[in-house]
Formats: C-alpha cells, structure tokens, sequence
C-alpha cells in the first residue's frame, strides 16, 4: 500500500512526506469519472465536428478552384492545370492576377505593368544600365575610366586619403572618411 501512496503523491505533485490530510484534500480537487467520461464524449464529438468542417472546406475550395480554372479555360492547358490549381490554392490572388494577365496578353492587350514599361520607354529621360555581377566586376580606375569627370577623381582622392588615414590612425573609416574630406574639399 505505501508504494501505492508514493506513486498518488508523486502524480498529484505533492512532496513525499505529505500526510494522509493533505493526499485526501488533494484528492477531493480531482474529477470524477463521470466528469472525465463527460470531457472525453465532449472532445471526441468536436473532433469528429472538426474533421466534417475541414472535408467541407476542402470540397469549397476544390469547387472555387474549378470555377477559376473553367473561367481560364483558354488560357490554362491540360497540362498545366494541375499547377494552377495548386497555385490558386496556395496564393489565389496572385495567381489570378497573373491568369488575367496572360489572358490579356493573348488576347492581344496589354498588361498593367507592359503599359507602365512602355510609358517609361516613351518618356525617353531614363536610360537603362546594365546589371553586372559583381563577383565579376572590375572596378573602374580614377582617370582611366571613359567618363571620369572631376568629381569622380576627388571623391577617389577622398576614399585613398580615407584608407591611408584609417591604416596610420588605427581609426574606423567612416571618421577617416570625414576627416579625408575635410582635408580634400578645404585643401
């Protein structure tokens, strides 16, 4: 019997010195079978309500998904309907913003974001640079680059002088930066 009452004290969280007194008050907190026999019936049917409601769900958004496909019917193959349909369930608005665009596109009209390009292609102030890796990338060297103007040489004169400054000083380089300027601009 006492192996018994260690294990009871040890599964109410009671020290292993408690007495009788104190195990029985516990003991009285604790609910009966008919209130767990109750939680247990109670949480089985809102499993089982849970389970009906996520099959409802399912059979919605399978629904919903159809219609989108049907309605892009011409736009969708056979092929590709099985990514649509993941796509739309995943992202439904991105995906069918991006559906209502290659419809427009084949169908000879123009996207939102082609008639924003073509707009700034027409307004001919902006240039287009290229993009380079910059793993790959070579840094232009101050008087031997094509368009090096006398801005581009002071402010190559400040980083060098910053460097030399950061090296001899021990100082970061924003503060040798600052200082390089200083001497440069004023000197």
């Amino acid at each position: 019997m006492k192996r018994v009452i260690e294990k009871l004290t040890n599964h109410m969280g009671l020290p292993g010195d408690a007495t009788e007194d104190v195990i029985l008050e516990k003991m009285q907190g604790l609910p009966g079978l008919t209130a767990v026999a109750d939680l247990q019936n109670s949480l089985k049917q809102a499993q089982e309500e849970r389970d009906a409601l996520q099959q409802e769900l399912k059979g919605v958004e399978d629904e919903i998904v159809n219609r989108h496909l049907a309605e892009f019917d011409g736009v969708i193959s056979e092929g590709s309907k099985g990514f649509w349909a993941e796509q739309l369930l995943e992202n439904r608005e991105a995906a069918l913003t991006a559906l209502a665009d290659i419809a427009s596109l084949r169908a000879g009209g123009k996207t939102a974001s082609a008639k924003g390009q073509e707009a700034g292609a027409d307004a001919g102030t902006q240039t287009r640079r290229p993009l380079h890796n910059r793993a790959t990338a070579r840094p232009v060297i101050p008087g031997q680059g094509g368009g090096a103007t006398g801005s581009d040489t002071r402010a190559a004169k400040i980083r060098n002088r910053a460097h030399e400054i950061c090296k001899a000083e021990k100082v970061p380089f924003s503060t040798a930066f600052r200082r390089a300027e200083k001497e440069i601009l004023e000197g």
